[in-house]
């Protein structure tokens, strides 16, 4: 993919600044339109607002209140196309599918979000996401 040729809308939530910024800085240098939240509560609020521009829910899966993997059951539920990419600092996300590693880099989050964007079917979170915390 060329730089700034990719299209399309994600919705990235993150409770850090820091990694919204950036996420939103990488994906917009590729020519995508991006929404951000700084919490689960206001992306449900923003997809409702733009349900039907928004094709990728990037989320982080540890976050106050409503976790990333509960936030993408319920837009799911709303929106049972939409493609999802959870973004994880825990060594155990890594071991599920559709995740980033943090910290990652530009290439390997531009490589994954155009991969699930460029999958043929939706997201199957509770089938294909397996994810523990740390004890």
């Amino acid at each position: 993919m060329e730089l700034g040729k990719a299209n399309g809308t994600i919705l990235v939530v993150d409770d850090d600044c820091n990694v919204r910024t950036l996420v939103k800085l990488l994906l917009e240098i590729e020519g995508y339109t991006v929404l951000i939240a700084g919490d689960a509560e206001t992306a449900m609020k923003v997809h409702e607002e733009y349900r039907s521009a928004v094709a990728l829910l990037l989320t982080d899966v540890v976050m106050p209140k409503i976790n990333g993997l509960e936030l993408a059951d319920r837009l799911l539920q709303r929106e049972p196309h939409l493609r999802v990419l959870f973004m994880s600092g825990s060594e155990y996300a890594s071991r599920g599918f559709g995740c980033v590693a943090k910290p990652f880099t530009r290439a390997n989050l531009i490589g994954k979000v155009g991969e699930v964007l460029e999958s043929p079917s939706p997201t199957q979170v509770a089938e294909n996401f397996q994810f523990s915390e740390a004890s």
